[in-house]
Order: C-alpha cells, then structure tokens, then sequence
C-alpha cells in the first residue's frame, strides 16, 4: 500500500471517531436536557421542605 493512501484511511479513521464522538456528545446532551425539562421536583419544589444550604451546593 502507498504511504499517501495509509494517511488517507488514518485520516479518514481519526475524522470519523472526532465525528462520532461529538454525536455521542450532542445526543446525550439531548436526553439530558430532555430530563431536566420534564424534572417535575425541580419545576415544583416542596414547599415544606428547609431551604437549600448554598454553601453545600456539592454535598460535602
């Protein structure tokens, strides 16, 4: 095999996981944003609940 064609199909490799890796990307950003949107709790908190400590925003 030529040494051009080889950097051509490498390439041509390398292209096609950076492209399948942002559609992975873009897809599971989807659903999620799709969860957040349907999360009825964060919608409609409640109301008897204490108020969230800001400072344990990570839990811990």
């Amino acid at each position: 095999m030529d040494t051009a064609a080889v950097a051509i199909f490498l390439g041509a490799v390398v292209a096609v996981f950076i492209v399948g890796g942002l559609l992975w990307a873009f897809l599971a950003d989807r659903k999620r944003n799709e969860d957040v949107a349907n999360d009825t709790e964060r919608m409609f908190p409640d109301p008897t609940a204490p108020p969230a400590d800001p400072s344990d925003r990570h839990g811990g």
